[in-house]
């Protein structure tokens, strides 16, 4: 079927910013002589619609009052028998919890030919925004979009869901999000399973929060997060902090006079990179403690990156720690780690890991990597493995990197561990 010959459209108008919006959907709502309009949808959007066409606001937004559905297509069918082309013009895609299928069957019922036009849904487009790819082969073989708005009978079987083992993407659940996270963890979800809440996604005024299921809920209420959001529960939200693992601290954005015409960048203090090992279910807290005492006479502020071998990806508590001191969590395999040597190895690091220690190589790649160098030995110990509470901290440096070193005067190596 020709966009030319096509009297009625449903478009996705994608997840909020302008720029995800489809060529095949700005064009059509230039050729529409009326604009049913969403409330979620951008209203920037609405810069493509032709310059006469009528523009009407229907609302549908979970939780708000809004037109009802019947009214909605009463209207497009008035329009259409009228002689006017009509675009039904919603968020994100009409056909992911949009009831663009139920509007499609209508139409359909009355004999209207329909052109949909798919966009891009939120449930895809709010977890890449934080780095969170929904399927990952070390996370997660499969994704389900869920809402959660329904209650009673229509309550989704989350003992169910949680026993996919895949990636959740929940719409529509800020208003449950407490009683979402307490089923799961009922259904034996367990209550270290890393999870996002990301709002107004894509837009300018987009945040998130990070956290273990045990505190999501909590977390998500303490930041004052609303609707519209998506919901993220799965091992693939642990990738948001990693995200930026690959970002070179060479400098950061500074306002510009006001005669500049442009930003400039400044000299950048974070020099530090932290290695860190610890034991399943280790708490933030304790590792924020480790950390501290690790540092000695050094600032706190000075860290750049946390790095630790990459099967503690989704261990909470140091998800839970980055993401409080939004921290990039740099993620070594074991064969990076194997070829730094160390002198005096952890039995323990071997029998659960493989590898002869983590938190001091781990701590030198890192510090290597942000001098862009091809191996650790470009980078420094600042700081030996010291441990506290079953977790060990290493700080390293890049060689040239100007920092409170409270090791030997000259380079550390492996071997010069007293451990």
């Amino acid at each position: 079927m020709h966009a030319a010959m096509t009297r009625a459209w449903l478009i996705g108008a994608g997840p909020g910013d302008v720029e995800l919006m489809t060529l095949k959907a700005t064009r059509a709502l230039a050729q529409a002589d009326v604009v049913l309009v969403d409330d979620l949808v951008n209203p920037d959007v609405l810069q493509f619609a032709g310059a006469d066409a009528q523009i009407v606001y229907v609302g549908k937004r979970g939780g708000h009052p809004s037109t009802p559905q019947a009214d909605i297509v009463a209207q497009m069918l008035a329009h259409l028998r009228a002689g006017r082309s009509v675009a039904r013009l919603k968020g994100g895609d009409p056909f992911v919890f949009g009831r663009g299928g139920e509007e499609l069957q209508a139409l359909q019922a009355a004999g209207i030919e329909v052109d949909v036009i798919n966009g891009i849904t939120a449930g895809i487009a709010a977890p890449a925004a934080l780095g969170i790819a929904v399927t990952h082969r070390d996370h997660a073989q499969g994704v389900v979009f869920v809402t959660g708005h329904g209650a009673g009978s229509g309550e989704p079987d989350w003992a169910a869901l949680a026993a996919t083992r895949m990636t959740l993407v929940i719409y529509m659940g800020m208003r449950r999000l407490g009683e979402i996270a307490r089923a799961l963890l009922a259904a034996g979800m367990p209550a270290d399973t890393p999870c996002a809440a990301i709002e107004s996604a894509t837009r300018p005024e987009q945040r998130h929060v990070l956290a273990p299921l045990r505190e999501f809920a909590e977390a998500v209420a303490r930041a004052g997060l609303g609707s519209p959001a998506i919901v993220v529960i799965g091992g693939v939200a642990s990738l948001a902090l990693a995200r930026d693992a690959a970002k070179r601290d060479a400098g950061v954005a500074r306002e510009p006079a006001a005669s500049a015409t442009r930003h400039e960048l400044a000299p950048e203090i974070k020099t530090l990179s932290v290695g860190i090992g610890c034991r399943a279910h280790s708490e933030a807290v304790d590792i924020e403690a480790a950390v501290r005492a690790a540092l000695g006479s050094n600032a706190f502020e000075q860290i750049r990156a946390i790095a630790t071998i990459d099967t503690k990806a989704c261990e909470a508590g140091l998800v839970e720690f980055c993401s409080r001191h939004q921290l990039p969590l740099q993620l070594f395999n074991r064969e990076q780690i194997a070829a730094v040597p160390v002198a005096s190895p952890s039995a323990a690091a071997h029998a659960h890991l493989g590898v002869d220690g983590v938190c001091e190589p781990c701590a030198l790649l890192a510090a290597a990597a942000s001098d862009c160098a091809a191996t650790a030995q470009h980078a420094r110990l600042i700081v030996r493995k010291t441990a506290h509470a079953g977790i060990t901290v290493a700080i390293a440096a890049a060689h040239n990197a100007a920092v409170s070193d409270t090791t030997s005067s000259h380079p550390a190596s492996q071997d010069q561990d007293p451990r």
